[in-house]
């Protein structure tokens, strides 16, 4: 039997239920679940704010564990039983040339079947996997609660700072300064905090990282993680002073070539294109309903590239594991919670009490 716990309805309190572990797919394969990712888009099912998705469903999307069993069938892996793995959560149509390249988010027949989101997730003991190219082995060195972050977040935030990494790269070499080059990071929390150390480890030596948030003990575990300066993006404030504090911590020439927003609202991106220099890249990877307003012609005469950031492919997680797997690469602070308080912790992740990054421990990985 398997625990798993259900949302049946939006704003209600998860269903704690047993049931049988599920049949193994055609060429895929059945995961039990060591660790579960928390993460704001769950939230966002619980209370509704993405009420595409169909009820009840069991959430989670950020995955690792061991696989329980793998279909006969499957070619696309050499994966076995009892292998430590983490699960690559998103696949297309899986005919297309995208999909064929692994890229399933750029799907060209616009499928996108997602672990937690459109089919059953890890909120549970075990975990049905269509395709057995979505399993990636995790080495022995990395702790199985951060094995689950890097198909998520942690790729996320890779693939937003190999994104602006060739426009800091030309600024550095036309400029020669690098201390005159600032990456702007805006919201370290869960994302953010992966992307500090990225950044550190990617971009050129001695470029300057400028963090920005509007939580003081955020900005304090983001210098921990070589961070070189903060801003405090105090809601109160007016936003010309945060644009003139913003200035004055990207140094001497008092801009950013690349600023990456993890919160991406109406005010983050009208700071951030305040903030930008000429020829600036501005990657957005907050998922936000709000509404931004930009002038179209500044955006044009500053020459600003606006890019969305989603998450990353397998090939740039098979980077960043190698990353982690050096020690290159550290999780943001993560706090172990059992399956059955899912619904307290869905309250504290909502209410932004959960510092760096929390996880379900759902069984633990020596069983």
């Amino acid at each position: 039997a398997r625990r798993s716990v259900k949302l049946a309805e939006v704003n209600k309190p998860f269903e704690l239920v047993t049931g049988d572990i599920p049949r193994v797919p055609l060429g895929g394969a059945v995961v039990k679940v060591h660790y579960a990712g928390l993460w704001h888009s769950d939230v966002d099912i619980l209370t509704g704010e993405k009420p595409k998705y169909s009820l009840p469903l069991i959430l989670g999307h950020e995955i690792s564990g061991t696989v329980h069993a793998v279909d006969k069938s499957a070619t696309n892996s050499d994966t076995k039983v009892g292998d430590r793995v983490m699960v690559y959560a998103i696949r297309g149509c899986g005919a297309c040339s995208r999909c064929r390249g692994e890229k399933p988010t750029f799907c060209l027949h616009r499928v996108r079947k997602t672990i937690g989101f459109t089919e059953d997730g890890g909120f549970s003991d075990y975990v049905a996997v269509a395709d057995t190219k979505q399993l990636m082995r995790v080495p022995p060195t990395v702790a199985m609660d951060t094995a689950c972050l890097l198909p998520c977040s942690g790729l996320t935030s890779y693939n937003a700072i190999t994104t602006i990494l060739p426009t800091v790269k030309e600024f550095v070499s036309d400029h020669g300064v690098p201390e005159d080059c600032a990456v702007l990071l805006v919201g370290v929390g869960g994302l953010g905090l992966w992307g500090v150390q990225i950044a550190r480890r990617l971009l050129p030596d001695g470029v300057r990282i400028v963090c920005a948030d509007k939580d003081l003990e955020k900005l304090t575990t983001a210098k921990d993680m070589e961070c070189d300066v903060t801003v405090h993006w105090n809601d109160k404030a007016a936003e010309d002073h945060l644009v003139t504090s913003t200035k004055h911590a990207c140094g001497r020439l008092e801009r950013a070539i690349s600023a990456i927003d993890f919160v991406n609202t109406s005010m983050t991106f009208s700071l951030v294109e305040r903030v930008l220099m000429s020829g600036g890249i501005h990657a957005t990877v907050g998922v936000s309903d709000d509404v931004a307003q930009v002038q179209l012609k500044s955006l044009v005469v500053q020459q600003h590239t606006v890019t969305g950031i989603l998450v990353g492919t397998p090939a740039q997680l098979k980077e960043l594991l190698k990353l982690v797997e050096d020690g290159k690469v550290k999780a943001p602070p993560i706090t172990r919670h059992p399956l059955e308080s899912a619904w307290d912790v869905m309250q504290d992740l909502r209410a932004g009490k959960v510092k760096g990054r929390a996880v379900f421990e759902v069984s633990k990985p020596t069983e």
